[in-house]
C-alpha cells in the first residue's frame, strides 16, 4: 500500500514538473501548472488572477500579482501573506522560502468548520508581490500536496 502511495504521490510530481510553463500576461512571472487542469482568468474588481482546476474540480491553483508596492519592507511581514486569507487561520508557522528570482513567505491555511485547507505563498522581487494559493477540501488535500509542492517550486520571478 506504501509503495502505491508513493508512486501516485511521484507521479502527481511529475506531471506537474513536465507540464508546460505559463507565463502571467506581461512575462514578469511564470509558473508549471498542472497538465489536464482547467484554466480560467478572473479579474474581481478589476484585479486579475489566473486558476486551474483540478480535473475533479475539487482543488484550485490560483496566481495573481500586484505590483508598485514602493513601501514593501526588506523583510516581508507575516501580513503579507495573511492578507490572502482573512477569513481562514494559519495551521502551520511562517516560513521564509525562496525561489527563482524571489524570496517569499509560506503557510498552510484552514477555513473555519475545518473543510478546506490552502497552502498559500506570497513571493517577492523588488517591489512587487506574487500571491499563490493553492486549496482542496481537508479530507483531500494530502492527494494534492505533491502537485501544490511542485507548483510553487517552479514559480519563478523576474525572468
Amino acid at each position: 500500500m506504501k509503495s502505491r502511495i508513493l508512486f501516485a504521490t511521484l507521479l502527481a510530481a511529475a506531471s506537474a514538473l513536465g507540464a508546460e510553463r505559463w507565463a502571467s500576461p506581461d512575462k514578469f512571472y511564470s509558473m508549471a501548472p498542472p497538465s489536464g487542469w482547467n484554466y480560467r482568468e478572473d479579474a474581481p474588481g478589476g484585479h486579475r488572477s489566473f486558476a486551474w482546476i483540478s480535473p475533479d474540480g475539487k482543488a484550485e491553483i490560483r496566481i495573481s500579482a500586484t505590483y508598485n508596492l514602493v513601501r514593501l519592507q526588506k523583510n516581508l511581514p507575516d501580513l503579507i501573506l495573511d492578507a490572502f486569507f482573512p477569513d481562514e487561520r494559519g495551521t502551520t508557522p511562517m516560513q521564509k522560502v525562496n525561489g527563482t528570482g524571489w524570496d517569499g513567505l509560506q503557510r498552510e491555511y484552514i477555513n473555519a468548520d475545518d473543510s478546506t485547507r490552502w497552502l498559500g505563498l506570497a513571493a517577492r522581487r523588488d517591489f512587487t508581490v506574487v500571491g499563490l494559493t493553492m486549496s482542496a477540501p481537508a479530507s483531500e488535500f494530502e492527494r494534492f500536496r505533491p502537485t501544490f509542492e511542485s507548483v510553487w517550486h517552479s514559480l519563478k520571478l523576474g525572468e
